[in-house]
């Protein structure tokens, strides 16, 4: 314990003690100075330590505020998509968002047999159509065309569902 303290006042003098080449104007504030040499050990080598920590806490420190900066980035990028999703990509701001409706609109236009942009009658009517035509207990034969026109008319209710929330909210 002896020695710590006998180190510090080492180091304390030397901080207190005027420099042959500067005039002493009171005790000298901490200044890192790995550059130029004191003349004592002691403050040299305390000086080095304290460069070495400092230095590695500044690399820690933005490392964490680059790892801050990519999450915020990918927030926001998050979150610019989900608005996208929602708008249906009707607004146009960006220059990189695809024209015309979703892509799970335009498999709906297919599902049901439709052109893009058929309107809200020809989409009622042809959902009618198909659904006549696949309901499951028009083909309920055997159990292979039962589960198969189950499936479709699963799909065809999901792309009407779809078409009508598109063409009356437009999302």
């Amino acid at each position: 314990m002896d020695q710590i303290f006998d180190r510090l006042e080492r180091l304390f003098k030397s901080w207190s003690a005027p420099d042959d080449e500067e005039p002493s104007l009171g005790p000298r504030p901490s200044v890192r100075s790995s550059t130029r040499s004191s003349g004592d050990p002691d403050l040299d080598a305390a000086m080095s330590e304290l460069d070495d920590y400092l230095d590695k806490d500044r690399l820690a420190a933005e490392a964490r505020q680059k790892e801050r900066e990519r999450r915020e980035q990918a927030a926001k990028a998050q979150a610019e998509a989900e608005r996208a999703a929602r708008s249906g990509y009707r607004s146009g701001m960006g220059a990189s968002r695809p024209s015309g409706p979703p892509e799970d609109v335009v498999s709906a236009f297919r599902t049901l047999g439709l052109p893009l942009g058929a309107s809200a009658p020809q989409i009622k009517a042809a959902y009618k159509r198909l659904l006549m035509q696949y309901h499951p207990d028009r083909n309920s034969d055997t159990p292979e065309k039962l589960k198969r026109a189950t499936e479709i008319s699963a799909d065809i209710n999901a792309a009407y569902q779809r078409l009508e929330t598109w063409t009356t909210t437009g999302t």
